[in-house]
């Protein structure tokens, strides 16, 4: 009878390990939220950041003139290295006042990236990006692997080569195939 019983609880305890969970898909640990995206349906981080990618988060207005010279490079980053498991993920930030002419300026491109609205800062608060733009590398997990401020002309130099040396492996082994 005592072997049974610990038999069970060994059952027990191998079904909740996270050893037996099937997904092998990295969970995103990283920061929360509930906005609204380009196409006006709520989202969370979990509905954004769920499979697995390096994401370039980063932080963009529509008065921010840097960030409006920053949006071509980056979609050119996507379509690099999108195959190669990677994303990119823009914070609009401008506020109630101002967000129709956001809303208008990015439906007027086909960005292939996602773009959400932050009108009350919360992601750029808890992310602490003070200054716009912003951008965040985060890997699969949701850790910030790396930061920088600001945008002129020749940062998209360092910012590949972040994107490049934390690529997912598995996605770069894919790609040689």
């Amino acid at each position: 009878m005592r072997a049974l019983f610990l038999f069970s609880i060994l059952a027990l305890i191998l079904c909740f390990s996270p050893a037996s969970v099937a997904d092998d898909e990295p969970v995103w640990d990283g920061f929360k939220f509930d906005l609204e995206n380009l196409q006006g349906d709520d989202v969370s981080e979990t509905d954004v950041f769920a499979d697995g990618k390096l994401y370039l988060v980063d932080f963009w207005a529509s008065w921010c003139r840097p960030c409006s010279q920053y949006l071509p490079q980056l979609e050119k980053m996507v379509e690099d290295y999108s195959d190669r498991g990677f994303e990119v993920v823009i914070f609009c930030v401008d506020e109630a006042s101002t967000i129709s002419t956001a809303r208008a300026t990015l439906e007027g491109e086909d960005y292939p990236f996602t773009i959400l609205f932050d009108p009350e800062k919360a992601v750029q608060d808890e992310l602490g990006a003070r200054r716009i733009p912003t951008t965040v590398l985060f890997d699969p997990e949701g850790n910030e692997v790396w930061r920088h401020v600001g945008y002129a002309s020749g940062d998209e130099k360092d910012v590949r080569e972040k994107i490049e040396a934390n690529l997912p492996e598995e996605a770069e082994a894919d790609s040689g195939e």
